[in-house]
């Protein structure tokens, strides 16, 4: 098994500035212990190192999970063309982040790392999230609990939001 930079066999260690506990979004979450300032790197996202095929089967056995009535959770993210990264490993506390439609961190990426960043200033006991910029694809595949104003109700990334909007509104798929 390939891991990541930074990643570690075994429970994952938080680190200090963040702790787990249950979210008002989704199951559990991360927040913020101390105030965390804008553009500081919170945690870094880690995981398997993967082909492109084998994301393509393993999002296959998701959904049949998801069908079945198992989890459909989501930790596949897109590292470059030829490789993702599977956060859905133990060592990862940031697979606990939420998406959020009016999110307060947002996911950077080089050189085949991924870090949520602090997009603004984050107050102590603050839930950490980010927007998980799903394509529109699959947006009825992905309900979104977030409650932001802005919210269309499902995750799709921010610049396809009204498009949701506008197909909800027609009655449209």
């Amino acid at each position: 098994m390939r891991r990541a930079a930074g990643g570690k066999a075994g429970r994952a260690k938080l680190p200090a500035a963040v702790r787990l506990g249950r979210s008002g979004v989704h199951g559990h979450g991360l927040f913020a212990r101390d105030l965390i300032p804008q553009g500081e790197r919170v945690i870094e996202y880690v995981g398997e190192r993967i082909t492109k095929a084998e994301a393509v089967r393993r999002e296959d056995r998701r959904l049949a999970r998801l069908a079945a009535g198992g989890d459909g959770c989501v930790y596949v993210f897109e590292l470059n063309q030829r490789h993702d990264l599977d956060g859905a490993v133990p060592w990862n506390p940031a697979r606990r982040i939420n998406h959020s439609c009016a999110p307060n961190c947002e996911a950077q990426r080089g050189r085949g790392r991924i870090w949520i960043v602090a997009r603004r200033d984050i107050a102590p006991g603050e839930e950490l999230t980010y927007d998980y910029g799903f394509d529109l694809a699959e947006w009825r595949d992905h309900p979104c609990r977030c409650g932001a104003e802005q919210c269309a109700g499902y995750i799709v990334n921010g610049g396809q939001r009204w498009r949701v909007r506008r197909r909800l509104a027609a009655g449209r798929k």
